[in-house]
C-alpha cells in the first residue's frame, strides 16, 4: 500500500491486508469504514488483482458514486474497471443479459413503487374479494413476500393464521404477478428475486459471474435483506472471498426487510471468517461517544464494542427538559442563535425527530425568528400534500373565486369526478367568462351527467362558505375536516401512510388552536395569512440552513451541532415498539442520532405536548435515563410565552469525566451566564464571547417596531431582562407574536416617527 496513502490506523490496516477468505469488519459509527473499503480495493489492485474481478456493492447511488470516485482518484483508469454499484443496479444489469432464461425479454420495464401500486389497484378492482382502497396494504404484503422469496401460495400459508384477509392478499398477489409478466415488467423487489432465481435455475449463468467476481466487497452490510445476502453468498461460493463492512448498532431498516442477523450470524455462516472491529471514532467528542456507548449497550443483539476518540472534550452533551413542545422549539431556536453568534453556521446544525409530525413547531419557530431551514425525510409541514389539500378547502371557503383550490380538491377525497367532468367544468367557465364556482352554482350550464357528478362537491363548498363566516377558527377547521370527507376517507383507507396523513391534519388543527389561543380575536383569514407568511422562504440562503430531519434521513451524515428532540416515552421509543416489547431498533435509532454529532449534542424532551386535539403529559424517554450519568433535569424559565409561570431555565451537562454514574449539577443557561459554550460546560461565569451589542432596554411596552418579515407592530408587553427579554408584539392581521429578543432583535427596528 505504498503508492496510496490512506492514513489507516492499525486495526484498519489489518482489515485492508486481509485479502483472502471471508472477512467481517464491524465498523462503529464514524470509524472510517468507507476509507477501509476503498483502501482494500486499491490494495487488491496494487498486489496484482485484475480490477475486472472486483465487485463493490453498496445501497445508494450516491454512496456508490462516492466510492467509485475515490477509487478512480487513487488508481486512475484501473480503478474505473471495478464494478461499483448498488444491489438493484447490479441485478438489473445481470438480468438484462439473461432475462430470456426466465421468460422475459431484455427490454423489460422496471416499475416504480407508484406504478406498482397502480397495477395492484387495477387488479384488485378485478378481484371479487379485494378492495382497491387497500392497495398500499396489498403492496406491502407483496413486497414482504418477495423479500422472503415466497410465492403467493407459500406466503398465504405463512400468514393465514395471523392475517384476516390472507386469502385476498394471495389472490391479489397472483393477479399482480400475472399482470407484470404479461407486461414484461419487473418491480424493484423482482430485481433481487429474479436474480436469485436466475442463479439457482441456471448454474452456467451463476458460474459466469462467480468466475468474474473473485473479490466481493459489501458496504452497509447490516442493511441487507434475505435476498441480498443470498446473492452475495452465491457469488462468493466459488472464491470464498467475501469482504463485508457494517455495524449492527446502525441497523434501522427492519421495516423494509433488512435482517440484523445477517451481520450477527456472519461468523456462523463462515466459520473461518476473520473479524475486525473498528472502534476509533474520527467524528465525535469523548462525551458524545460515551453517551452513545452507554445507550446502545442495553441492546442484547449486538457485537460488543466501545467507540473512543482522541478528541477528549468531556462536556459536549447537554440535556434540556422543556415545559411543552412550543417551549422546546423556542429553546432550540435560542441555542442556535447563541451558537451562530460564535463561530458556528446554520449549516452546522441539525434538529432530529423520530416522526415527521414533530417538525411543525420547529418550522414555525424558525420562521418566526428568521432562522433558515430545510426539512428532510418529509416535506415542510405546510407543503405536505394532505395539509395543502386541507388548506385548499379553507381557501375555497374564504375565496370561492379561487379556481386553483377547486381543481385541487374537486375529486379529493374521490367522489367520482373524472377527467372529462373537470374538463367540461373548465370549458364552460372559459366559454362564459366565469369562475369555476360560478359554474358549480349554475349547474344548468353543464351537461346533466357532469352536474350530477359535481353536485356533492358543490354542496360541501356551500356549507364551508356559509360556516367560515360564523365559526371560530378551531371550530371551523374541525368542521372542514369532517365535512370535506378528509377524515372519514383517511380513516377508512387502512393505509398506514394515510394514518400518518390524518395525524398531520390533526396537527394542523392543533396549530390553529394555538394560533387562536395567542390571538383571541383571530379569524380564519388571519390564520391563513399567517400560514402564507410562514411558508414564504424566498429570502432563505439555500447553502446555509438548519437541517430538520427524521433520524432515518440523516444516516450517513454528520453535523457539528445536533439537537435530538421529542425524547419521550411513546414518541421515541414509539408506543408501538413499547407495546410489542421490542425497542432494540428504536435504541439503534437513538444511537444513530447521537453519533451524527461532531462537537455538541443537545438532547431534549417536553413534559407536555399538544397532540390529537388535547394536551398530553409525557415521561422522559428511557434512552435519556440510559445515557450515562444523567441527572433529573429541571424546567426552563422565563418562557417565551410571557405570563405562564415556568421555573427558571437550567440545563444538565453530561460531564463524563470518569466511569462513575455521576454528572455535574444543573447550572444557568447560556443566556444567563453570557459565556461561551465551553464556559457553560465548565460552569464558568466569565464572559469569553463578545457581547451581541444589542440594547434590549429600548424594547419597551407601547414601542412601535418594524419586523423584517411581519411588518409594523406594537409591543404590548415584555418580560425578563437582557438576553432573557421576551417581547409580545401585535401585528395587524396577524395577531400577537412573542419573540425571544436574544434571537429576534436583529429582525426588529424601532420606528421613531409614528
Amino acid at each position: 500500500m505504498e503508492s496510496v496513502n490512506f492514513k489507516l490506523n492499525s486495526e484498519q490496516q489489518k482489515a485492508v491486508l486481509a485479502t483472502e477468505g471471508p472477512v467481517l469488519v464491524i465498523a462503529g459509527a464514524g470509524s472510517g469504514k468507507t476509507r477501509v473499503l476503498t483502501a482494500r480495493i486499491c490494495h487488491l489492485i496494487e498486489i496484482g488483482v485484475d480490477p475486472y474481478n472486483i465487485l463493490a456493492i453498496t445501497f445508494t447511488n450516491k454512496a456508490a458514486n462516492e466510492m467509485k470516485e475515490r477509487i478512480e482518484r487513487s488508481l486512475g483508469y484501473a480503478g474505473s474497471q471495478v464494478w461499483t454499484s448498488t444491489f438493484h443496479s447490479m441485478c438489473a444489469k445481470i438480468l438484462r443479459f439473461d432475462a430470456e432464461r426466465l421468460g422475459y425479454s431484455p427490454d423489460f420495464t422496471i416499475y416504480t413503487e407508484l406504478e406498482s401500486e397502480r397495477v395492484v389497484k387495477r387488479v384488485a378492482e378485478n378481484c371479487l374479494d379485494a378492495d382497491a382502497k387497500y392497495k398500499s396494504e396489498y403492496m406491502w404484503h407483496i413486497s414482504r413476500a418477495k423479500t422472503l422469496a415466497l410465492s403467493p401460495d407459500d406466503y398465504y400459508y405463512a400468514i393465514k393464521d395471523d392475517v384476516q384477509n390472507a386469502g385476498t392478499i394471495k389472490q391479489v398477489y397472483k393477479l399482480y404477478e400475472e399482470e407484470l409478466r404479461r407486461s414484461n415488467s419487473l418491480d424493484f423487489d423482482d430485481l433481487l428475486l429474479k436474480t436469485v432465481e436466475l442463479f439457482e435455475n441456471c448454474p452456467d449463468v451463476l458460474e459466469k459471474y462467480q468466475r468474474r467476481f473473485k473479490y466481493i466487497n459489501v458496504d452497509e452490510f447490516q442493511d441487507t435483506n434475505k435476498l441480498q445476502y443470498k446473492i452475495v453468498k452465491l457469488l462468493a461460493k466459488e472464491s470464498g472471498n467475501l469482504f463485508v463492512v457494517g455495524d449492527e448498532d446502525q441497523s434501522i431498516y427492519s421495516w423494509r426487510g433488512a435482517e440484523i442477523k445477517n451481520i450477527l450470524d456472519f461468523p456462523k455462516d463462515f466459520p473461518k471468517a476473520q473479524v475486525f472491529k473498528l472502534e476509533q471514532n474520527y467524528r465525535s467528542t469523548t462525551s458524545i461517544l460515551k453517551a452513545a456507548n452507554s445507550v446502545i449497550k442495553h441492546n442484547a443483539n449486538r457485537n460488543e464494542k466501545n467507540l473512543w476518540s482522541e478528541n477528549k472534550e468531556e462536556n459536549s452533551v447537554e440535556f434540556y427538559e422543556a415545559y411543552n413542545d412550543r417551549e422546546e422549539a423556542s429553546q432550540v431556536a435560542r441555542m442556535i442563535s447563541i451558537l451562530c453568534r460564535g463561530d458556528e453556521s446554520y449549516k452546522d446544525m441539525a434538529v432530529l425527530v423520530r416522526a415527521n409530525s414533530l417538525t411543525r413547531t420547529f418550522e414555525e419557530e424558525f420562521n418566526l425568528h428568521g432562522i433558515p431551514y430545510k426539512v428532510f425525510g418529509g416535506f415542510r409541514f405546510f407543503e405536505r400534500k394532505e395539509i395543502k389539500d386541507a388548506l385548499a378547502y379553507v381557501r375555497l371557503a374564504i375565496n370561492p373565486s379561487d379556481n386553483d383550490c377547486i381543481l385541487r380538491v374537486v375529486n379529493y377525497p374521490k367522489r367520482g369526478v373524472g377527467t372529462s367532468t373537470v374538463e367540461e367544468l373548465k370549458s364552460v367557465a372559459e366559454k362564459n367568462g366565469m369562475t369555476f364556482f360560478s359554474v358549480l352554482v349554475n349547474p344548468q350550464l353543464l351537461s346533466s351527467t357532469a352536474a350530477k357528478k359535481l353536485a356533492p362537491f358543490t354542496e360541501i363548498a356551500m356549507k364551508l362558505i356559509e360556516c367560515v363566516k360564523t365559526m371560530r377558527p378551531t371550530e371551523f377547521f374541525n368542521f372542514m375536516v369532517q365535512a370535506s370527507g378528509l377524515e372519514s376517507a383517511l380513516k377508512a383507507s387502512g393505509d398506514k401512510e394515510d394514518e400518518n396523513r390524518l395525524e398531520n391534519i390533526e396537527e394542523l388543527v392543533n396549530a390553529v388552536k394555538e394560533f387562536e389561543t395567542d390571538n383571541l380575536d383571530a379569524t380564519v383569514s388571519d390564520f391563513m395569512q399567517s400560514v402564507a407568511l410562514v411558508s414564504d422562504t424566498d429570502e432563505m440562503d439555500d447553502d446555509n440552513y438548519v437541517t430538520i430531519a427524521t433520524i432515518h434521513a440523516v444516516k450517513g451524515l454528520e453535523f457539528d451541532n445536533v439537537f435530538i428532540v421529542g425524547c419521550e416515552e411513546g414518541i421515541f421509543p414509539t408506543q408501538r415498539s413499547i407495546a410489542d416489547c421490542d425497542v432494540e431498533e428504536e435504541r439503534r435509532l437513538m444511537y444513530v442520532a447521537i453519533t451524527r454529532a461532531r462537537k455538541k449534542l443537545f438532547v431534549m424532551n417536553a413534559t407536555q405536548r399538544y397532540r390529537f386535539g388535547r394536551t398530553e403529559s409525557f415521561n422522559k424517554s428511557r434512552f435519556i435515563g440510559e445515557m450515562r450519568g444523567i441527572q433529573p433535569s429541571v424546567r426552563f424559565s422565563n418562557s417565551a410565552y410571557g405570563t405562564r409561570d415556568y421555573s427558571a431555565p437550567k440545563r444538565t451537562t453530561f460531564g463524563v469525566n470518569d466511569d462513575k454514574n455521576i454528572y455535574s449539577s444543573s447550572y444557568p443557561t447560556a443566556y444567563q451566564t453570557k459565556g461561551t459554550l465551553g464556559g457553560f460546560a465548565k460552569q464558568s461565569t466569565e464572559s469569553k464571547k463578545p457581547s451581541s451589542g444589542v440594547n434590549y432596554d429600548k424594547f419597551v411596552k407601547d414601542t412601535v417596531v418594524e419586523h423584517s418579515k411581519f411588518g409594523r407592530g406594537l409591543i404590548i408587553s415584555t418580560s425578563g431582562e437582557g438576553e432573557d427579554k421576551i417581547a409580545a408584539i401585535a401585528f395587524k392581521g396577524l395577531g400577537v407574536k412573542r419573540f425571544s429578543l436574544a434571537v429576534a432583535a436583529p429582525l426588529l427596528k424601532i420606528v421613531e416617527d409614528v
